[in-house]
């Protein structure tokens, strides 16, 4: 056995077995009781105070990107949402990492490191428990929570509720807004280009109570909240196949808003939709399937109108909606079944699997290495290995350095996950097999805000040579789904240190929202990622 091999062995031993300190009875997303065992990490391997980067990288890091060690957070990150000033909103639990957002909820600064004076941990408030629900980045730049759990008596029931909360990151604070018609527990939200909040699936009352018939303890009717005018029902789109009872389709429902406007859904069990959300709604089952999955299976658009979604038995497929009806081809199989696996679009629109395991939240067939897939191959590549499995409850996200941080994991799970991890994709390494980081082409200067349509002009720095143009959605993830992530490569001219482009004047496939903007030099290194506003010239305020 190489040492390489034998270090992992030892590591993951330690943390699987040697350090565990306790066990603790949790009440899971699912409504039952588990026993969930916490293991320490191995010890060094959380830098408490400290930086999150590696020392260097392996002799392969510039093939298959390098982690920096794992460090504590103060919460589960079971939910994630970059800000627009590049923090991360996080929660999920409380400071021991049991199930009960209602308690705190965390904002980290990864400029500060991954010590905790990098974290602010705050009291929430409103008396939500914002515990699996749905969360999005508004225009304005506030942070939208839909759902979550019920509480009484500060004992969770694994029911849904109807709660509508605001986080504001300019003070930090969380406040509640006009509620919800009917309660959800695990609902997908999915803004609009016109602003327009449209709100998907959500348990309503755990099927496992005596009195409940499971036809109406979900929430089949989507519901739209419109700026100024407040929410209404979607009742002519009521559907338990595309996000009610059948398939555990209200669980997460898989929904973007399609080249066209309206919203495309991908069922768990391989159905496929087209809901329009004007007006009482109307939802169109559409002819085509693809193989079946699981709630706990991702997918990504990576590009415009293009899906990539992992499936049951080690499948993948390309979804393309850009025409009435989607048109589904077969994908070359990642290495690995991934239950509760990430899918995340990274600076140069690849997209990076990691976490997951053969049999859903389990050791014994957990996945450290991660992967790497390629939309102008259709190949996947094989990446670094991570220190810490990422199971149920875990998440993962792209910062704004190009890296992408990736954490939890837990309530309930066999580890409570109190740490994370960042990778740092092969893009940041110099291609010489030393290890080290590659310098970094510099943005001299950068709009924040423009319309969709508008024409982009970016600054470099003297002596950068530009080869590529891209802008990724700033994330927003949750239980194996980040519907936001969306990535566009932009035609440009570049005249001496100045780059212009053109941004898509389509808001349906430029979608508004923030966006991360980077810049590659001719060596395909990223700049850092500059914040973009890219507005509705459509709409007003």
């Amino acid at each position: 056995m190489n040492p390489r091999s034998m270090n992992a062995l030892s590591r993951r031993a330690l943390g699987h077995g040697l350090l565990a300190v306790l066990t603790a009875a949790l009440a899971g997303c699912y409504g039952n009781a588990e026993r969930q065992e916490t293991h320490a990490v191995p010890h060094g391997a959380v830098a408490t105070h400290g930086p999150v980067l590696p020392a260097e990288g392996s002799a392969r890091a510039h093939v298959e990107g390098a982690f920096g060690p794992a460090f504590a957070w103060p919460v589960i990150p079971i939910h994630m949402v970059l800000l627009p000033d590049h923090r991360v909103l996080a929660y999920g639990t409380d400071r021991n990492g049991r199930q009960g957002a209602a308690l705190h909820y965390a904002v980290w600064d990864p400029k500060a490191g991954g010590g905790p004076e990098a974290f602010l941990t705050l009291p929430n408030v409103t008396g939500t428990d914002i515990f699996c629900s749905a969360q999005s980045l508004l225009a304005d730049g506030t942070v939208t929570l839909l759902g979550g759990d019920e509480q009484v008596g500060g004992r969770p029931l694994n029911n849904g509720n109807a709660d509508v909360n605001v986080f504001d990151p300019r003070s930090n604070e969380m406040r509640k807004a006009e509620g919800m018609a009917f309660r959800r527990w695990y609902p997908t939200l999915v803004v609009m280009p016109s602003g327009d909040r449209l709100v998907l699936g959500g348990l309503i009352k755990n099927a496992s109570s005596r009195w409940t018939f499971y036809e109406r303890s979900v929430a089949n009717t989507p519901e739209v909240y419109t700026p100024g005018s407040g929410w209404r029902s979607l009742t002519a789109a009521r559907s338990h196949r595309a996000y009610g009872s059948r398939a555990e389709s209200y669980y997460y429902p898989r929904a973007w808003v399609a080249p066209q406007g309206d919203v495309f859904i991908v069922g768990h069990d391989g159905r496929m939709f087209r809901l329009d959300p004007r007006g009482q709604g109307k939802l169109r089952q559409l002819r085509d399937t693809v193989p079946e999955a699981n709630e706990r299976m991702p997918a990504v658009m990576f590009e415009p109108g293009r899906i990539l979604a992992l499936r049951g038995e080690r499948q993948a497929v390309v979804v393309d909606i850009n025409g009435r009806e989607p048109v589904v081809q077969p994908a070359e199989a990642p290495s690995a079944h991934r239950e509760w696996g990430n899918a995340t679009l990274l600076a140069d629109g690849q997209v990076w699997l990691s976490g997951g395991s053969v049999t859903a939240n389990q050791l014994g067939d957990e996945h450290y290495h991660s992967e790497l897939w390629n939309p102008a191959t259709g190949r996947w590549t094989r990446t670094a290995d991570a220190a810490q499995p990422r199971l149920y409850h875990s998440a993962a996200m792209l910062l704004p350095d190009g890296s992408v941080l990736t954490g939890g994991g837990g309530a309930p799970g066999p580890l409570i996950q109190l740490n994370g991890e960042i990778w740092f994709p092969p893009y940041l390494f110099q291609r010489d097999g030393s290890g080290r980081f590659a310098p970094r082409p510099a943005v001299a200067r950068s709009p924040t805000q423009l319309a969709a349509g508008s024409e982009l002009r970016v600054e470099l720095a003297p002596g950068v040579q530009a080869t590529r143009l891209t802008l990724v959605r700033s994330g927003s993830v949750t239980h194996s789904f980040n519907h936001e992530q969306r990535f566009m490569a932009l035609e440009f001219k570049q005249s001496g240190a100045e780059l212009r482009a053109t941004l898509p004047a389509d808001v349906n496939r430029l979608l508004p929202g923030y966006y991360l903007l980077f810049v590659f030099d001719e060596h395909g290194v990223p700049s850092m990622g500059q914040s973009l506003l890219v507005t509705n010239p459509g709409t007003v305020g």
